[in-house]
């Protein structure tokens, strides 16, 4: 009896096989982001309580460098002398650095991993699922800093800190899609690296993370209006400092927008991870 060959799924099919596969190695997922995470801190005599001392560190330098010595003061909080700018910074930047640092590792993961990626069975559509994962796992570290020094301050973040996850939910599916896509990108040209690093540099200047986002003007003000970063960046300082919500259609621009970029990111390295082993 002849066998009957099945047609191979297409790309939705294989989208859809890749998402079923990182569900069901959630333990290797796991076990990744662990390994990741803890990397960062070895070799260190006081080992992961660095996850806390190094943003203490951080706050303490942009306090005293903006503050202090540059005497920044144009986004004090009304009534809260003790909200410095140390504080607003360090909350900008924690969404900046999610992005920065997910943008940068991404093109070099699957050079990065090249034993694994010749192995047919391993799957290759975790490694930029672990990359930035592990990103968001050690801001989370930060985020906790943060609000533990604003408690301290006596200014303890209101209601509107319960939304927090969701605007995590929406990051973390905007930081995947960007994995993907320029895992795919890094994979075909090795040497876009650095002008992916010059890219995010250049992002930095057009977010606001170290001015107030009502500064920018004119053909400005619409580019930053329709930057990814500084919604992220704006709906944390919102959230956690000012006690507001976001704006409610841009919150939901974006959200379509990060689930837009998820699912083609994903889409293109499905569609494309067969040739990786041929490229490295």
């Amino acid at each position: 009896m002849a066998e009957t060959l099945k047609d191979p799924p297409g790309i939705l099919g294989s989208t859809l096989e890749a998402l079923r596969t990182l569900y069901e190695r959630r333990w290797l997922l796991w076990y990744m982001i662990q390994r990741d995470v803890s990397k960062s801190y070895q070799g260190s005599v006081l080992g992961f309580a660095w996850a806390f001392l190094g943003p203490l560190l951080l706050i303490a330098l942009y306090t005293i460098v903006f503050s202090k010595i540059l005497g920044f003061r144009f986004r004090q909080v009304a009534g809260d002398p003790s909200l410095n700018f140390g504080l607003y910074l360090y909350c900008g930047l924690i969404p900046y650095q999610m992005y920065a640092s997910t943008l940068n590792s991404a093109t070099g993961i699957i050079q990065g991993n090249s034993m694994l990626v010749k192995k047919m069975v391993f799957p290759t559509e975790i490694l930029p699922f672990v990359s930035a994962t592990s990103t968001l796992a050690e801001r989370l570290f930060e985020l906790v800093v943060l609000l533990a020094l604003l408690v301290a301050f006596g200014h303890p973040p209101g209601w509107t800190i319960v939304l927090l996850p969701a605007i995590f939910v929406i990051q973390l599916l905007f930081i995947l899609g960007l994995s993907y896509l320029f895992s795919v990108i890094g994979a075909y040209l090795p040497d876009i690296k650095e002008t992916v690093r010059s890219i995010v540099r250049a992002s930095f200047f057009v977010t606001p993370v170290i001015w107030p986002a009502d500064r920018a003007k004119g053909v400005f003000h619409y580019i930053v209006s329709l930057n990814p970063i500084a919604y992220f960046v704006e709906a944390y300082r919102d959230l956690i400092i000012s006690r507001t919500l976001p704006g409610a259609i841009s919150t939901l621009g974006f959200t379509v927008f990060s689930i837009l970029l998820f699912a083609g990111g994903l889409m293109l390295f499905v569609r494309t991870k067969h040739r990786f082993p041929d490229l490295i």
